[in-house]
């Protein structure tokens, strides 16, 4: 589904998402084509549920985003930095 009908389906929530076309362009991704995961009411169960999903599968493109915002803008940003183990 594009954002649009997101929007229209889940009415002010939290929607975990993944996306299924997308691309980027000038530092943005442009989801073309996503999957509504869940929604909720609560942000931060909605990212309690993403920390959960991404730890199983790294190479899902997931995002959480409110349905209160009339356009999906996702910044792309670059991680840098060393990673700490134990």
């Amino acid at each position: 589904m594009i954002w649009k009908e997101a929007r229209n389906l889940y009415v002010n929530k939290w929607i975990l998402f993944e996306a299924i076309e997308a691309y980027s362009e000038d530092g943005k991704r442009i989801v073309k084509d996503l999957s509504v995961i869940n929604a909720y009411d609560d942000g931060k169960e909605a990212l309690k549920e993403y920390r959960e999903k991404h730890k199983k599968d790294k190479s899902r493109e997931m995002y959480v985003y409110h349905t209160k915002n009339d356009e999906l803008i996702i910044e792309e940003r670059m991680w840098m930095g060393v990673r700490k183990n134990g």
